[in-house]
């Protein structure tokens, strides 16, 4: 039998129906990995092993009685900005150590309702905004190369998925960062529609910009966690009303005959020539499933960045103010975003929000009936936490901006985007990303199944577990 840490969550649920193993078995095949790999990655902020072993008890015995819920007996981890009743919520912070919610964060509560097994709170970059280099808990290492950032904010739980310790975890993206770790570490991240998935119990950095969704090793997991996550709440009132669909069942649906649009230009800039070269041949073989790529105009798009990062900054600056007379304590990255909040004049933030429609239908417009974008994930291999720049094959440049222009014109527009592996440049992990129309994340996920389904990216094991053993 294949080690079960490295099954995904639908392959686990299949096992279990199947009394193959067990979902104690999955449990301490993950505590395995977290044991010889940890040490390294240095992913987890809080593991919660015993807990989790008395669940997946509980769960057993609900498979033995026919009662299993969705994901029963599936582990999961959460990044560490997600509250959770009675176990640590520090938001990577040192000025958070000893925060113990009393009520958990509506989707958490929602995926333990649905049967997950919470084994691990992840790591994070400071506040969800800061660097690499969090003060309070040191920084995360990438399992393809450990000289490598995992990309943040949600630096845990790229590292996690990728290395096997939990098939699901959960992450948020305000500016790319699920997608951008996803496209990192090797694995499949959502960031879904905004309001699709309800925020209540999230430590928030911009309330216009934050999303919450998984990463997981399939877009068939995806699916699975978005069923289970996503629904109104009514403590957060941007979460979206609409009924949930069924997206597992609607992966089954036919992909051939869509089109795809691709714009160039902004978004396949600063393009490391061995990254681009992968990703060319993984655009070319959507067309093995019947998908017509059609090249187009995005209007605008630098402006909708830079957009976003008005809005990012001032909202940002509201919401932890409070942390200013301690900005020297941050990090550097933290506490550049931070102290560029005061500068951001409240003429600038309303005419960043009063663009935004406008920019919502120029995509709409450069989409047409195409059923979404197919762009990037990321256009260079992630940079090297000593120095974090990125190498673009012109020049070595910082690496925020490069990493995140691809993403953050997509939470201003709050349109659902899917990273999802697609080959390997140098070693390390190459991605792209497909963007939707708003509510149709659906769509998103049935073309990447349909990806998944020829192609074996998402199935590739990081060099760490060659030398890490289990």
């Amino acid at each position: 039998m294949s080690d079960l840490a490295d099954l995904t969550a639908t392959e686990l649920l299949d096992g279990f129906a199947a009394g193959s193993f067990s979902p104690v078995d999955a449990v301490r095949a993950c505590l395995a990995r977290i044991e010889v790999t940890e040490p390294a990655l240095n992913a987890v902020i809080t593991l919660l092993d015993g807990p989790a072993l008395v669940a997946a008890e509980q769960s057993a015995a609900r498979w033995q009685a026919g009662t299993a819920r969705p994901l029963e007996g599936i582990p999961y981890g959460l990044k560490d900005i997600i509250a959770t009743e009675s176990v640590a919520s520090t938001g990577g912070s040192s000025l958070y150590l000893d925060n113990v919610p009393a009520e958990s964060a509506v989707h958490a509560s929602r995926l333990a309702e649905a049967g997950g097994i919470l084994l691990a709170k992840l790591g994070t970059f400071e506040f969800a905004c800061g660097g690499a280099d969090n003060q309070a808990f040191g920084r995360v290492h990438n399992p393809w190369d450990l000289a490598r950032t995992t990309g943040g904010s949600s630096s845990g739980s790229g590292a996690a998925v990728a290395a096997g310790m939990v098939p699901l975890a959960i992450g948020t993206d305000t500016g790319g960062s699920i997608r951008i770790p996803a496209a990192y570490c090797g694995i499949t991240g959502i960031k879904p529609t905004y309001g699709r998935v309800p925020r209540h119990g999230v430590m928030g950095l911009s309330w216009t910009l934050d999303h919450v969704g998984p990463m997981t090793r399939s877009a068939a997991d995806c699916a699975l966690m978005l069923g289970a996550i996503a629904g109104h709440d009514p403590r957060d009132a941007t979460s979206s009303c609409r009924a949930v669909p069924d997206y597992v069942g609607g992966l089954a649906e036919p992909v051939a005959g869509l089109k795809l649009a691709r714009p160039r230009g902004w978004f396949e800039d600063c393009f490391h020539p061995a990254f681009a070269a992968v990703y060319e041949e993984a655009v070319g073989s959507l067309g093995s499933l019947g998908i017509e790529v059609v090249d187009v105009e995005v209007p605008d798009v630098a402006l909708s960045a830079a957009a976003g990062w008005v809005v990012c900054y001032a909202e940002m600056f509201s919401l932890h103010e409070g942390h200013l007379h301690t900005i020297e304590e941050r990090d550097t990255m933290g506490a550049g975003l931070l102290g560029a909040g005061p500068f951001v004049t409240a003429n600038d933030y309303l005419r960043a929000l009063r663009w935004r429609p406008a920019f919502q239908r120029s995509l709409a417009e450069a989409l047409g009936d195409c059923a979404g974008f197919v762009l990037p994930g990321a256009t260079t291999a992630p940079p090297r936490l000593d120095g974090m720049s990125v190498d673009t094959g012109d020049a070595m440049v910082d690496w925020l901006m490069v990493a995140t222009r691809n993403h953050i014109p997509f939470n201003y527009a709050g349109l659902p985007g899917l990273c999802l592996p697609c080959g390997l440049a140098d070693g390390l992990p190459v991605s792209l990303q497909l963007v939707g129309w708003p509510h149709d994340d659906a769509t998103l996920l049935r073309i990447g199944a349909a990806y998944q389904a020829i192609t074996e990216h998402h199935r590739a094991k990081p060099p760490i577990l060659a030398t890490t053993g289990p």
